[in-house]
């Protein structure tokens, strides 16, 4: 991977910025309803998040808002009706998790860790009890990648060291606080961060062809949690896992290159993103079975990497 910052595999980011076409760049605006269901998705290359209304996408749907002027925005997550964006920035000297509440497109809280001289930050998740914590991809004058961790107020608590030095890419953090993320060896590893001070983490012995998004669900005895393979065969799969390392089923997307993904809980909906196909998409999300039945895309401008849904009662 180098020193580069994106989510995608190196050879497919070479392929996908040769067949970039639509690079728009759109001003900042909002006209998503104050209530109800929303889908956000970011796309790296247009330096934006796009806002999405309604509980399913349709064919030809447009954004009802747009969080522009980022820089190289990847993971997304919601909590409380709040919007975080990594913003990944490699090199631009504004690398941090950025904060925006519900219907608007200014944020209210900034998140910055300079620890060895910048992290840039893949991903972000929030935990129980408000803390945020963020995967840092590259860190600029030390080798491997490390966690950012920030309390709720928003102040800065600790950089912390991966696994085995390895470069974390998606992070997911449960209700019993135990925090999982995917890294460039190609596991999932498993630790906590009690108010932020992180312990050391293990793996899992769970690998899989790439890392993607990851995600927590309910499960029949605890929460399961939800792979997206990036490089699986049947374009990107959602693999579930109730114990580890053995997955207990998978869902195939279908998909180009499909980078990460949210889920409806109540519906058993998934959104992911198509960074191959320039779309997000929207499926019918069932554990049980191998296929995820298609429902519809959204086209995006470039390359798109992030998904975050904002769920009523949910977040």
């Amino acid at each position: 991977m180098g020193r580069g910052t994106s989510v995608l595999d190196p050879v497919d980011l070479l392929v996908l910025s040769q067949q970039l076409t639509n690079q728009r760049h759109r001003a900042s605006f909002d006209r998503c309803p104050a209530k109800g269901m929303l889908e956000y998705v970011s796309d790296a290359v247009a330096n934006e998040v796009d806002i999405f209304a309604g509980k399913n996408f349709t064919s030809g749907e447009t954004p009802c808002g747009v969080i522009s002027g980022l820089s190289e925005p990847q993971g997304l997550a919601v909590s409380h009706h709040k919007l975080y964006v990594a913003n990944t920035d490699f090199g631009g000297g504004s690398a941090s998790v950025i904060r925006f509440p519900r219907g608007s497109i200014i944020p209210d809280k900034t998140y910055v860790d300079t620890s060895c001289g910048g992290e840039y930050p893949a991903d972000v998740t929030v935990a129980t009890d408000g803390t945020v914590i963020a995967t840092d991809i590259v860190q600029f004058n030390c080798g491997g990648g490390a966690l950012s961790t920030w309390s709720k107020s928003g102040t800065f608590i600790g950089n912390f060291q991966t696994y085995n030095g390895a470069n974390p890419y998606f992070i997911t953090v449960q209700e019993n606080g135990r925090v999982l993320y995917d890294d460039n060896s190609n596991n999932i590893n498993k630790g906590s961060c009690p108010l932020g001070v992180c312990g050391a983490f293990i793996a899992t012995g769970a690998t899989f062809a790439f890392p993607g998004g990851l995600r927590s669900a309910s499960g029949p005895k605890t929460e399961d949690v939800v792979l997206d393979d990036q490089e699986a065969p049947g374009g990107g799969v959602l693999t579930t896992y109730e114990s580890f390392p053995t997955p207990v089923a998978s869902c195939l997307l279908d998909g180009t290159r499909a980078v990460s993904f949210d889920f409806n809980h109540s519906d058993r909906h998934a959104f992911f993103a198509d960074a191959g196909s320039v779309v997000a998409t929207e499926v019918k999300w069932t554990d049980s079975t191998n296929t995820c039945t298609f429902v519809a895309s959204v086209r995006m401008s470039s390359q798109p990497i992030g998904v975050a849904i904002d769920v009523p009662g949910q977040n």
